[in-house]
């Protein structure tokens, strides 16, 4: 199938694959490989690729050098210095911003034990009643808002 229903199609699938992801991601805790997306959606490896590179296109996935999911925002598919839990798992943070969003967007709370990069001081970023603990933390960015997709996985 081509032109544009071949193109409508084939979006069509990627935000299927963006679904079925984050279901996975949120009910097992971890991000699915290329290969396990292919069996999960009985397709092609073609077609998972194509709709990875669509949806990393549009900045709702990072992948890596070898094509497989590394950020399913705000989800890590590696272990990072933010690793949230909640009352039935556990999930990995990109950063402190999307350890506040994982509780929040699984509408349940959760805690984060870290390390300020900046002062190396351990802290507890905690989500209770989808409000934030401490009250007075602060999240700096060290890049603005305009250049995170320059290198997302520095900011």
């Amino acid at each position: 199938m081509t032109g544009r229903a071949g193109v409508a199609r084939a979006e069509g699938f990627a935000w299927r694959l963006r679904g079925h992801l984050y279901r996975r991601v949120r009910d097992i805790g971890s991000v699915p490989t290329r290969a396990e997306l292919t069996d999960q959606l009985d397709t092609s490896g073609t077609e998972v690729d194509d709709a990875l590179r669509f949806l990393a296109g549009v900045h709702v996935l990072v992948l890596d050098e070898h094509g497989e999911v590394l950020m399913a925002h705000p989800f890590s598919a590696v272990p990072t210095p933010y690793r949230v839990e909640t009352a039935t798992r556990a999930y990995w943070a990109n950063c402190a911003w999307d350890a506040i969003a994982i509780p929040l967007l699984l509408d349940t709370d959760g805690r984060t034990p870290t390390i300020c990069p900046g002062s190396g001081e351990r802290f507890e970023l905690t989500v209770t009643g989808r409000r934030l603990h401490p009250a007075g933390a602060v999240v700096r960015f060290a890049v603005p808002v305009r250049d995170f997709w320059d290198d997302i996985g520095f900011t």
